[in-house]
C-alpha cells in the first residue's frame, strides 16, 4: 500500500464496529475474505526470507509475476522483465510459475477452512471468500472466528490478510487493501471505502484511463457522479461494480466442495495369515464402498488396501482401473488377485479401504438385440486381469506419436491412446523398408498426401503418398519420392 494510501486508509482511522450486529428476525450475510499475497511464491516452496520471485511468459518474453519482500527491497518489482531483475539483484532466484501447484494450495486451504463455514468460493484470484453471517455465535464473533481461521490458516504455510464486509467484493477489495477489518453494515461502506484510489482497483485499464481524464480519481468521486450519465458513458457494468462494493453484489458465487474420499477399516480379532481368514473382511469394505459410490452416483478410478502388522510397517496394495468401476465383486477379483502374489511380512492385524479417485458414474448404453456392450465389458475385465497379474508394464497399445514422417509415427503407450482430430488414411503394417515398383502396374484412388518433414534432424524427406491397387487385387501405400533421381515405392498395405 502507498505512503499516500496509508495515510488516508488506516485501520486506526475507523471507528471498531461493535463485535456482535444487533438481534434481527434474519441474520444479515457477512462475507470474510483470506486473501494470500504470496500464494504463488509459498506453493511453490520457495523461502520468502530470500530474494526469490516467479516468471511468466508475457508477449513472448519472461517477466516476473511475483516477487518476495527482500526482492523489492532490492528495487524488484512484478511485471519487470527477468533481465533487468537480475540486473537490480544479482542473487535473485528465478523460476517459473506453476499455476497448477497455486490451484492444489488454495484448494488444501479450502478444505481446511471449511471447519468455520459451509459456504466457501474460489472465484477470486489468491484468496477464500466465506460467508460466515450464520457462523458468529459458534465461534463467540467475528475477532474470535478471525482468529482462529487466520492460526489455522498460518498452520498451513501460507499468511494471511482477512477482512469482512456485507458484499464479498468488498471484503475481497480490503483484503487486498491490506486492510484488516471487520464492517458488518452496508452503510458504512460508503465512507471507508470513499477515499480509495481508482488505481488502486482490478478494473479494466482503459475504463481507468478514461475517468481518470475527466478528473475522477477515488471511488467517492465515482459515488457523487449521477447514475444514469455514468451508465449512458460507461456501460451499465459500472454501476453493477459500485452496488457490489456498496454491499448490493447480486453476483453468484461458485462454491467450493471438499471432494469424496471413502476410507473405512475393520480390526481383525486375533493376527491372521492366511488370505482366506482375513479377505471376507476385504468384502466387506468393497461393499461398503460400492454403496458409497452409489449413493453419490460416482465410480471409483482405483483404490488403496492396508493391511496392518504388529511393530511393521503396514502392506499397501494399490490397484487402479481401466474404467470407472462400482463393482464391489470386480474390485474384490483384482484384489485377491494381488494379494495371491504379494508375500506379507507378517500376520494382519486390521484391514483398511482408501478410494480418493473418485469420478462421476457413466452409465453405459445397452442394445436391445445383441450383447456387444456386455462384450466389451467382459472384454475390459479381462484385461484387467491380466494387467494386475503381469504387471502394468505388461500390457502396451498402439499410439501415435507427433511426428509426420510414417516410420517414427507409431509407438506403443501403456496407457489406450485417446481419439485424436481425425488423420489421413494410412494402413496398419508398413514395410520394414519400402519396396520399388512400377507406377504403370498400379490403379490410383484419389486420395494424395504429400509429407515433407526432417530437415532439422538431418533425416530429411519429401514424397507423394497413393492409395492404389496392383493387379493381384492388394491395396497398397505408395509413394513417389520427391527427391532428385526418386522414384515409386511400396510403404505399407491396407488389410
Amino acid at each position: 500500500m502507498s505512503a499516500a494510501l496509508a495515510s488516508v486508509l488506516t485501520p486506526d482511522s475507523f471507528p471498531s464496529p461493535p463485535i456482535e450486529p444487533a438481534v434481527s428476525s434474519r441474520r444479515p450475510k457477512l462475507w470474510l475474505c483470506a486473501y494470500f499475497p504470496e500464494l504463488a511464491l509459498t506453493a511453490a516452496g520457495l523461502d520468502l526470507q530470500q530474494a526469490v520471485a516467479l516468471q511468466v511468459q508475457h508477449k513472448g518474453r519472461p517477466s516476473l509475476y511475483a516477487v518476495s519482500v527482500p526482492a523489492r527491497q532490492a528495487g524488484v518489482e512484478a511485471g519487470m522483465a527477468s533481465a533487468a531483475a537480475l540486473a537490480l539483484c544479482p542473487g535473485l532466484q528465478i523460476r517459473d510459475r506453476d499455476m497448477q501447484l497455486e490451484r492444489i494450495a488454495l484448494s488444501a486451504l479450502a478444505d481446511a477452512a471449511l471447519t468455520f463455514s459451509p459456504w466457501i468460493s474460489l472465484d477470486c484470484r489468491n484468496a477464500l471468500l466465506l460467508e460466515v453471517g450464520s457462523c458468529l455465535t459458534l465461534f463467540g464473533g467475528v475477532e474470535n472466528l478471525r482468529k482462529q481461521l487466520c492460526r489455522v490458516l498460518l498452520g498451513s504455510g501460507h499468511s494471511p490478510v482477512i477482512a469482512l464486509a456485507p458484499s464479498p467484493a468488498a471484503a475481497e477489495l480490503l483484503a487486498r487493501l491490506n486492510i484488516e477489518i471487520s464492517v458488518q453494515q452496508s452503510a458504512e461502506l460508503h465512507s471507508l471505502l470513499g477515499p480509495v484510489p481508482l488505481n488502486r482497483l482490478d478494473w479494466d485499464t482503459g475504463l481507468l484511463k478514461r475517468l481518470s481524464r475527466t478528473g475522477v480519481q477515488t471511488l467517492a468521486d465515482l459515488w457523487r457522479l449521477p447514475r444514469d450519465g455514468l451508465a449512458r458513458r460507461y456501460g451499465v457494468g459500472l454501476l453493477h461494480r459500485l452496488d457490489a462494493l456498496a454491499g448490493n453484489d447480486n453476483r453468484i458465487l461458485g462454491q467450493f466442495h471438499r471432494p469424496p474420499r471413502f476410507a473405512a477399516s475393520r480390526e481383525l480379532p486375533t493376527e491372521l495369515e492366511k488370505l482366506e481368514h482375513f479377505f471376507p473382511a476385504v468384502e466387506q469394505l468393497a461393499a461398503e464402498l460400492a454403496d458409497f459410490l452409489r449413493q453419490r452416483d460416482a465410480a471409483a478410478l482405483g483404490v488403496r488396501l492396508l493391511l496392518s502388522h504388529f511393530r511393521r510397517p503396514a502392506s499397501c496394495i494399490e490397484l487402479s482401473f481401466r474404467s470407472p468401476s462400482r463393482n464391489a465383486g470386480h474390485c474384490c477379483r483384482l484384489l485377491r488377485e494381488k494379494l495371491e502374489r504379494s508375500a506379507l511380512p507378517a500376520p494382519v492385524l486390521n484391514v483398511e479401504l482408501v478410494c480418493e479417485a473418485i469420478a462421476p458414474f457413466q452409465p453405459q448404453t445397452f442394445s436391445l438385440f445383441d450383447d456387444e456392450q456386455q462384450r466389451e465389458h467382459d472384454w475390459q475385465t479381462a484385461l484387467e486381469q491380466l494387467q494386475d497379474r503381469l504387471g502394468h508394464q505388461a500390457l502396451q497399445y498402439p499410439a501415435t506419436a507427433a511426428e509426420h514422417r510414417p516410420e517414427r509415427a507409431g509407438t506403443l503407450a501403456y496407457a489406450p491412446h485417446a481419439a485424436d482430430a481425425p488423420r489421413p488414411t494410412r494402413p496398419l503394417r508398413l514395410l520394414a523398408e519400402p519396396e520399388p515398383l512400377d507406377p504403370a502396374t498400379l490403379t490410383y484412388l484419389p486420395d494424395k498426401e504429400r509429407i515433407e518433414s526432417g530437415w532439422w534432424d538431418g533425416a530429411a524427406l519429401r514424397r507423394d503418398y497413393r492409395i492404389a491397387h496392383d493387379r493381384s487385387g492388394r491395396k497398397l501405400w505408395v509413394f513417389r519420392d520427391l527427391k532428385p533421381g526418386g522414384g515409386w515405392y511400396c510403404h505399407g498395405l491396407f488389410g
